[in-house]
């Protein structure tokens, strides 16, 4: 990293907290990530079988590790006190400064709005320079499936410029053998 920068352990919004994980978040993490299988299928690949509690938990700490190092900022995005998903910067690249921005909810909260508040503030937390309290990121990408409507009308909303569409660049989550295409949305900070 090229100066020291404080990753916020938790964010608000008005009607979102964002914390950082842990592994007693697990189990709940579990049966959210469970309940929405079927949802999530189609886009990630890493929900293509049940989550166990142990499993996630494991995975819970492993995030939890990575955010204290810097490497990838998850984040649980909770709603009254309840997980209805996850989202985070992810590659990020501190030698650019650089990242993205993922994130799943659950599918019975859609359509109210929560993704695209939580990018906004994710993504003003990433392109605020560091002196004023942000990560100072010069570049950040939200990357999507094409077919994945939603997830792509978030960067849309909130002014990311589509910069590319990578042909093949990528295994389809539920047919691995199979490739699909990738959107680019990217946003800069305002010009010095």
């Amino acid at each position: 990293m090229p100066e020291p920068v404080a990753f916020p352990e938790s964010l608000s919004t008005p009607r979102l907290l964002l914390r950082v994980p842990t592994a007693a978040d697990g189990p709940l993490m579990a049966a959210a990530v469970n309940a929405n299988l079927e949802h999530l299928r189609p886009w990630m690949p890493w929900a293509q079988q049940p989550r166990t509690p142990e499993q996630q938990s494991e995975s819970m700490a492993r995030a939890h590790d990575r955010f204290l190092q810097g490497e990838d900022l998850m984040y649980l995005m909770l709603k009254g006190g309840q997980i209805i998903g996850s989202c985070g910067l992810h590659r990020i690249d501190w030698s650019v400064p650089a990242g993205d921005i993922g994130y799943w909810l659950d599918s019975r909260h859609l359509g109210h709005g929560y993704v695209t508040e939580m990018a906004a503030a994710l993504t003003d937390l990433a392109l605020t320079p560091a002196q004023r309290g942000g990560l100072g990121l010069e570049r950040l990408e939200i990357r999507c499936d094409p077919r994945n409507h939603k997830s792509a009308a978030v960067p849309e909303r909130l002014g990311y410029e589509l910069e590319a569409r990578l042909k093949r660049n990528a295994r389809d989550a539920q047919h691995p053998e199979q490739l699909r295409d990738t959107l680019v949305f990217a946003k800069w900070p305002p010009e010095k």
